[in-house]
């Protein structure tokens, strides 16, 4: 396909009656994706590309025999639904790795996202563009105005070849029909495109936008008797910019001043009993965009990163002093400004650059008894900064790249923050190849990571969750409190047979020293282990009489201790050291009607467990089956369904769970749509986890002893959604999740002795309270619930006399958390936001569930609520 040139203005109408576009010529013989792959389209399309000094305008006439089938569902831009739409993505550099996606619906709203390693997508790239659409006798047709300064090209050649693809969805048969044919039975998108020649780009294109903001936050809350910090209502301004400067046309500058570094959507309720911190998704404005270029995966788990950009603004790590009734800890560190560089030479070399710098934050405490305040530091200043080099070779083909992180703390004014590295550095190199027509793969990355600090820092840091050095009866780890620094490494290998009819699959090796730590910077809940697994898919791509397609998938993973390595040649010592052992099978189809169905078999072994006792000996950890299945209706009809469960059960009367959740979406009208998400889960585990104690030491696991109890857990959430969209630029969208959850201790006991599952139980008995002492009598623990915290006291030796004491941890957490977002672009790149957010917590010191106690325990609860007002403007010069 050729690109066209402009002759003239075009009025953005969507009606294609200029005579630019009567004299280009459209690429057309669209190709059917869906259902019948390699198939002539059901309908036409042709699509139209000029090329002018500052904009590209796309032009594109979907014909439809009956106009009336057309879908115009109306969703807020960005968003995936039920509609009628046409796309076209570029691919300047030609690399067939990178490319931006314009997408207009029938109801003309936009979607734009950017594509990079050949098929992962960054959603939150969002261009400034303009379209318009017009409906006739014989279809619909668009029009697009995309500024040059929103994509990234070579300008030093004035006559170029880029990659180009387009495609079109028809919702009445759910028809993907595209330009160049986008094939299930290959890996990757943007390798498959086709091309648009004659693309003349003029020599320079300037590119500086900005992006002030005003907004203002009002936070009602109930005032707490006493406290000084807040009488109940306090109100927030702030007034910032974003700057957006283009070095050449292929290299940006992204700045801030006083960077607006809050978020619309607030993080969803959750009870963690785990030993690991919880991972949230980014959602700040400014991560969020540009986040792939320095996307660094340190294994097949989606969550482990290199870089992990919540760390930057994180929660003060400082704490009020002992004492104090009452402080004010800020919510959050701020941000003092922060700047990205990004962007890829026509050689395919790209570069990515961030640096940013948190001010040192100040708490304050009030002692009520002295009628005193004091400042405490709650956070030290702190300096982060990542790099990204990568370069394609082979046309795209083959990518090597280097990602280096670093953070440093100023923690010289005193030892306040004694406990936190000064400074944490990491570096990974990646690389892939592709051959036979990318049918297949070698990809693996090598990463490497140094913390340095006092030695009560790395001493922390060797004896976190995903460390545990102080294990007593590991073999090849152990504390060094003298340590001032920590070294590590991880890498992975993987082959890929990616493309075929039917067959792909591969397997990966793996290995983590004991020694890395990303998690100043990063995200890694992993710790040292050699692993492998292998995995193989069969799909079927065309339909039948009953179904349009399916795919059968299986995979097995296993991992081990580096402790299997003391006898590297005996199969009793990888046994021995095996950390987990996973077999999976699954089946997933789509049936002629467009329901779907799901279902999936997995088999975990019995392994060992090298972090149930947090830092104590291993234990085995008895493997489990679980099944879970899911089906779905046709997700085009007004009204769709969606039910699914789980179901694991646990060898050795190690627990079980059982969950069924779904999905009721009704869309009565284009404008309007409702969902509500419910779930129900029971949960029974017989090692969680409680405490452990030096009292009266027990020799069979190491002097100390490991107190479990059988968990037995309540879930009931359910996660609803309004939108009413009045048209592509204004909405108004409605959150709410309604969550309970309990938490129920029973059944205490001792671990009896390491690599087993062998527990001592804890009879319970009576306590008695005389002058002398405590005693349990009748028994080997007793409660106290006399005071408002229960307390359970443990006689060990059976002499009646309680030997230790330690908490209930019995919990009923509900909570409601709500958001209402009016969001209005009342122009291109410009929009006001009016959003409501409520929270509703309450929380009980009872295991046992009931729906009605903890309803009411939620409505006599407080909330907590913040109206934020925020105006931003685009301007682009």
């Amino acid at each position: 396909m050729s690109a066209g040139i402009l002759m003239g203005e075009i009025e953005l109408d969507g009606r294609l009656d200029e005579i630019s576009w009567q004299q280009s010529t459209p690429g057309s013989n669209y190709i059917q994706g869906k259902p019948y792959e390699g198939s002539k389209a059901l309908e036409e399309t042709e699509v139209h590309v000029l090329i002018g000094e500052k904009f590209i305008y796309v032009g594109a006439q979907m014909y439809e025999s009956d106009p009336s089938v057309i879908d115009k569902n109306l969703v807020r831009r960005d968003t995936e639904g039920q509609y009628d739409f046409i796309n076209v993505a570029f691919d300047p550099n030609f690399d067939r790795r990178t490319s931006y996606y314009f997408r207009v619906s029938a109801a003309n709203v936009q979607f734009d996202k950017y594509f990079y390693n050949d098929s992962q997508q960054d959603r939150a790239w969002n261009a400034v563009w303009e379209s318009a659409v017009h409906h006739h006798d014989q279809g619909w047709s668009v029009e697009m105005k995309i500024p040059l300064s929103q994509l990234r090209y070579d300008s030093n050649e004035p006559n170029q070849t880029w990659g180009f693809q387009s495609s079109r969805r028809r919702m009445v048969e759910n028809e993907w029909s595209y330009f160049a044919l986008h094939s299930q039975r290959r890996t990757g998108y943007v390798s498959q495109f086709g091309i648009l020649e004659n693309v003349r780009i003029p020599e320079s294109s300037r590119r500086i936008e900005t992006r002030p903001y005003v907004s203002n936050s009002l936070h009602k809350a109930d005032a707490e008797e006493g406290n000084p910090f807040f009488d109940g209502s306090e109100n927030t301004e702030r007034i910032g910019a974003d700057l957006k400067l283009g070095l050449g046309s292929a290299f940006t500058v992204d700045a801030t001043i006083n960077p607006d570094f809050g978020q619309i959507e607030a993080d969803p309720a959750e009870i963690n009993l785990s030993e690991f911190e919880t991972r949230f998704d980014e959602r700040r404005p400014f991560f969020v965009e540009d986040a792939q270029v320095f996307d660094f995966p340190l294994s097949r788990s989606p969550g482990d990163k290199l870089y992990y950009s919540r760390r930057i603004g994180r929660v003060p790590h400082g704490s009020a002093p002992s004492g104090a009734d009452f402080s004010r800890i800020p919510l959050d560190a701020t941000i003092d400004g922060a700047m990205k560089l990004t962007g890829k030479t026509d050689s395919g070399l790209s570069i990515g650059l961030l640096a940013a710098s948190v001010g040192e934050e100040t708490g304050k405490a009030f002692y009520t008894s002295e009628n005193r305040f004091e400042e405490f530091r709650a956070e030290p200043r702190s300096q982060f900064g990542a790099l990204k080099i990568q370069k394609d070779l082979k046309g795209g083909a083959s990518q090597i790249g280097a990602l280096f992180t670093g953070v440093n703390r100023d923690l010289s004014k005193d030892d306040t923050f004694d406990f936190l590295p000064k400074d944490a550095l990491t570096g990974g190199l990646h690389f892939q190849h592709q051959w036979n027509d990318r049918d297949w793969s070698i990809e693996g990355s090598l990463a490497a990571s140094q913390v340095r600090g006092s030695e009560n820092a790395i001493t922390r840091v060797q004896t976190s969750s995903n460390h545990y050095f102080q294990r007593p009866d590991a073999t090849r780890l152990a504390v060094d409190s003298t340590a001032t620094s920590m070294n590590g490494g991880r890498w992975q290998l993987a082959l890929n047979r990616q493309n075929g009819e039917h067959f792909t699959g591969g397997f990966w090796l793996g290995e983590l020293s004991p020694g890395f730590e990303v998690n100043d910077l990063g995200y890694s809940r992993a710790r040292e282990k050699i692993s492998g697994g292998t995995r193989l898919n069969y799909k079927e791509i065309f339909p039948s009489s009953w179904y349009k397609s399916y795919n059968i998938g299986f995979w097995a993973a296993s991992s081990w201790s580096h402790e299997a390595l003391d006898n590297y040649s005996s199969w009793d010592s990888w046994e021995a050291s095996r950390a987990s052992g996973t077999t999976n099978l699954s089946f997933k189809s789509t049936f002629i009607n467009e329901w779907k169905s799901e279902v999936n078999f997995t088999y975990s072994s019995d392994h060992r467990n090298f972090a149930l006792t947090r830092g104590g000996p291993v234990m085995e950890d008895p493997g489990s089956f679980n099944v879970r299945g899911n089906v779905s209706t046709d997700a085009r009809k007004t009204l769709f369904l969606k039910s699914g469960f789980s179901r694991r059960s646990g060898r050795k009367d190690s627990g079980d769970q059982l969950k069924f959740y779904g999905t009721v979406r009704i869309r009565p009208s284009p404008q309007f749509e409702m969902s509500v998400e419910p779930s129900v889960t029971s949960e029974t585990m017989a090692q969680q986890y409680v405490t452990s104690t030096t009292t009266l030491p027990y020799t069979e696991t190491y002097g100390r002893r490991y107190i479990f109890a059988d968990l037995e857990r309540h879930t009931m959430e359910m996660a609803t959604r309004v939108s009413w969209i009045f048209s592509p630029r204004i909405s108004f969208q409605f959150y709410a999740q309604p969550f309970m959850s309990s938490a129920d201790y029973t059944r205490y006991k001792q671990l009896e002795s390491p690599r087993t599952y062998d527990f001592t139980y804890f009879e319970e008995g009576t306590l008695v309270n005389s002058s002398q002492s405590l005693t349990c009598q009748n028994g080997s623990l007793c409660r106290d619930e006399t005071t408002g915290t229960v307390r359970n006291h443990v006689d060990f030796n059976n002499d009646n006399v309680v030997d230790y004491a330690f908490t209930d941890r019995d919990i009923n957490l509900t909570s409601l958390i709500g958001n209402a977002v009016f969001r209005w672009e009342y122009k291109p790149g410009s929009t006001l936001f009016l959003v409501w957010q409520r929270k509703k917590t309450s929380y009980l010191a009872l295991g046992n569930f009931n729906f009605d106690r903890n309803f009411e325990s939620l409505l006599n609860s407080t909330p907590d609520d913040r109206i934020i007002v925020k105006l931003n403007y685009w301007l682009g010069i």
